[in-house]
């Protein structure tokens, strides 16, 4: 595709609303960065990073709850209530959080407050249909997926700005306020489109996991998380050994560059049709040329070099992944579901993160952290295979709803 036609794509989706609530939800949802790295900070200036590893298990399992429940909520009574009453409430819970930091009850303090998290991710991705014209959405899809990381490589940063300004409580409480004002601001730019409106389920109509494929693709959420969250995980231990080291966070950045650029080009020339299994198959194979190259080289000097480079050609698989995830979760659940179905995404995305976490870690200090990554490629190759194939082999044009992540990013 031309720079041209490129740059004519970009300005069709770009028009209108889409770009100022891209923006806005972006802030709403620096959060989802931000707690973990402030929690860290809060807990270990006086105690240990197991009970922070605890306190934030508790928060993410309560979110990974919480998640499909405040969806279906959304789509039930409308958008508007719902997230700018969670909003303020989880506002109040990270500042609770702070307050309890040397109290016992701090892990349960931290769940009430994953809790209330507000549905905005899902509720962003439900939005899409009604901002960008229909041949457009997967372009607004993609986009929406690579600032994800935004979030990612921002909110760490201005967490620990924060923290080193004003202490971790300020850190914590500066993530409710930029969730509350991003939230309501969100809000704000969709009011008058109809996308935040009640949508009552239709008597006799089955649940958002009953319809068919659904189940399916929630189990492609789960593989995308755990390969990530595994991948992540081997190539700290393959360029650190025994004991994390910062500077492995320099690999993880460039992934997350390389998801950028892969995510706009991704958004400048998708059509619809764009299919979900091969670009797992793409993502799988990169992995599996990560694990070969940290097989024939160590982990520092010209071998580092080396990591970086394919490491930043694995991260531009990643957004598009995302993208297409998320479309097809859209077209198959339709409007009046689609909030709660992409809360249902985001629950199965959290649990793929964890459990890749938890397996990832345990790979890594039983074998080689290539064999780790290996593992991440067998994976990825096994949800090519589970995700449903579209009719006709082809992904149809999107009908009117949306796709969420994670979670990413988780998400990352």
């Amino acid at each position: 595709m031309s720079l041209r036609a490129a740059g004519a794509t970009y300005r069709a989706v770009l028009r209108g609303r889409f770009l100022g609530v891209l923006a806005a939800s972006v802030v709403g949802r620096l959060h989802e960065s931000m707690v973990s790295f402030g929690v860290i900070l809060l807990v270990t200036h006086e105690g240990s990073y197991a009970r922070a590893g605890v306190v934030l298990a508790a928060y993410g399992a309560a979110g990974i709850v919480a998640a499909p429940l405040a969806g279906r909520l959304a789509d039930r009574v409308g958008h508007l209530p719902v997230l700018t009453t969670s909003a303020g409430l989880f506002a109040a819970g990270l500042v609770a959080v702070g307050a309890a930091a040397d109290h016992p009850a701090l892990p349960a303090v931290a769940a009430l407050a994953g809790f209330v998290t507000p549905p905005l991710t899902p509720a962003v991705r439900a939005w899409l249909p009604h901002l960008v014209p229909e041949e457009h959405r997967l372009t607004a899809f993609a986009l929406e997926s690579t600032l994800q990381e935004v979030i990612f490589v921002v909110g760490p940063v201005l967490s620990g700005a924060v923290a080193l300004a004003a202490g971790p409580r300020t850190a914590l409480a500066a993530g409710g306020v930029a969730t509350l004002v991003g939230t309501v601001a969100s809000c704000g730019l969709v009011r008058g489109t109809g996308a935040m409106r009640a949508r009552p389920r239709p008597v006799g109509q089955a649940g958002v996991l009953a319809a068919p494929g659904v189940l399916r693709l929630m189990g492609g959420g789960v593989g995308f998380l755990l390969l990530l969250s595994v991948t992540a995980v081997a190539l700290v231990a393959h360029v650190s050994g025994p004991r994390a080291h910062g500077s492995a966070g320099v690999l993880l950045g460039l992934t997350s560059v390389g998801s950028m650029v892969g995510g706009f080009v991704f958004a400048a020339r998708v059509r619809p049709g764009a299919s979900l299994a091969p670009r797992f198959v793409v993502l799988s194979g990169a992995v599996a040329l990560l694990a070969g190259t940290a097989a024939l080289v160590d982990g520092s000097g010209v071998g580092r070099v080396a990591l970086a480079g394919v490491a930043f050609a694995y991260g531009t698989a990643i957004a598009p992944v995302g993208a297409v995830l998320f479309g097809r979760l859209s077209e198959t659940v339709g409007e009046a579901r689609a909030t709660e179905a992409f809360g249902w995404m985001g629950a199965a995305m959290g649990v793929g993160a964890v459990v890749g976490d938890a397996a990832g870690g345990w790979l890594v200090t039983v074998a080689p952290a290539w064999l780790a990554l290996g593992a991440a490629a067998v994976v990825g190759v096994g949800t090519a295979g589970l995700v449903p194939a579209p009719p006709g082999e082809r992904v149809p044009a999107l009908p009117s709803t949306r796709a969420t992540l994670g979670a990413t990013p988780p998400t990352p």
